[in-house]
């Protein structure tokens, strides 16, 4: 589904992103998991991309330092606008490491 955004200079260290963006999700789904997707970029900056049940959404988060308890940035989202904030959050941490 990520193919086509540039995450660089990320290079992404997990994928297991295996839903189909054109069809209705599958609550029952054992690909619908807090383990998706996870691009590691210098500075120790994570980006990072997981289902959560407890909320039926998806969560991006910006982590830097391995804190996962005060994430940089944080968002709930469902499978129609994932693609675009995903593309979004790519370039905020591009931005990021420019300006260092």
């Amino acid at each position: 589904m990520f193919e086509k955004i540039s995450f660089y200079p990320g290079k992404v260290i997990y994928e297991d992103f295996h839903i189909e963006i054109n069809k209705p999700l599958d609550f029952e789904d054992d690909g619908l998991k807090e383990d998706m997707f996870k691009v590691q970029y210098p500075d120790n900056l994570i980006l990072d991309i997981g289902w959560y049940d407890g909320i039926n959404k998806f969560i991006i988060y910006i982590i830097k330092d391995f804190d996962w308890d005060n994430p940089i940035q944080k968002t709930e989202c469902d499978l129609v606008d994932l693609y675009y904030k995903t593309e979004t959050y790519a370039i905020y941490i591009r931005d990021l490491l420019s300006k260092k």
